[in-house]
């Protein structure tokens, strides 16, 4: 287990490598000229000259990268253009409050999705089935900015028990984390559906049932053990998804996390800010990818690294 760890661990490294790089070259592709939106599009050409050579903009993009290689190598991810700060301060400063929203979101979505998902199998094409499958289905097809208004319409506009936006306080998180949650978890009940029918038909399904071993136990203990691992997987892929679904949430509910920074540092082509930003969404979602990955060898011994 410690060395199959390990190895997963040390693959990062090429990956975050790779990630770097895209990231790197996706952004300084982006249309438009940060000193153009400092300075206003009167500026005389030789301020706007003077300022670019100072922000290392006139520099070739092989030697850029570099440069931004070695800064994050050293945990140094830029200064923002416009507010001068160290991007990594900036990220600290609001990546608390888009962990807690992602983490939220994938509580809630794992554990109705999980509960819906084993009732629906375990009433496979009954009422009780069809009924799961179809709200499902809606909760899938729901845009998450519709959910987000028809949320705030119902429980801050008409019945006033939640705040409609900002965190002024804790009550705040409720609607984003339920906007969040709420789509994932269509997706995790069909996972976990399928996954359960798979496993219910095996041959050690039927030899536990023939041994006289209670029914709770055969489907609950030994059928949903077995069928956790694509389950688990869906749920660290939607961690990652919701950690970068983030953005849209946090506009319509003007939250100040990582979404509403990327979006204000698109906007004005603040290059440090969108790398930095980006590149730490990045990096999280594949540490959430290993780890799942470890939690199959805790699941499943039968999974080694070979």
């Amino acid at each position: 287990m410690l060395a199959y760890a390990i190895r997963r661990f040390l693959q990062i490294i090429p990956v975050i490598l790779v990630v770097s790089f895209i990231v790197f070259f996706m952004v300084n592709l982006i249309p438009g000229d940060p000193v153009a939106n400092m300075l206003g599009p009167n500026a005389p050409a030789g301020a706007a000259e003077a300022l670019r050579e100072k922000l290392g903009l006139n520099d070739p993009l092989p030697i850029r990268y570099l440069r931004f290689l070695s800064g994050v190598i050293k945990g140094d991810l830029g200064t923002s253009i416009f507010s001068k700060k160290p991007v990594l301060e900036e990220i600290i400063n609001r990546y608390k409050v888009t962990l807690y929203l992602a983490i939220g979101g994938t509580v809630i979505a794992g554990f109705f999705g999980v509960i819906f998902g084993v009732i629906a199998a375990v009433n496979r094409n009954n009422f009780l089935d069809n009924i799961i499958m179809v709200i499902s289905l809606l909760s899938v097809s729901a845009p998450s900015f519709f959910l987000a208004l028809i949320l705030m319409l119902v429980f801050a506009l008409y019945l006033g028990w939640l705040p409609s936006t900002g965190l002024r306080s804790s009550y705040g998180y409720i609607l984003p984390i339920i906007t969040l949650g709420a789509r994932s978890v269509g997706i995790i009940a069909r996972t976990t559906r399928s996954a359960m029918l798979d496993v219910l038909y095996q041959d050690y399904i039927r030899t536990s049932r023939a041994r006289g071993i209670s029914e709770a136990i055969v489907k609950y203990s030994h059928a949903l053990k077995n069928a956790l691992i694509p389950v688990v997987t869906v749920i660290g892929l939607r961690f990652g998804g919701l950690l970068a679904g983030s953005v849209l949430v946090e506009s319509v509910f003007s939250i100040p996390g990582l979404g509403r920074l990327l979006v204000d540092a698109v906007l004005k082509r603040d290059y440090p800010v969108v790398q930095g930003t980006i590149l730490v969404i990045s990096i999280t979602f594949v540490l959430v990818n290993t780890i799942v990955d470890l939690f199959y060898a805790a699941i499943d011994p039968r999974i080694k690294y070979k």
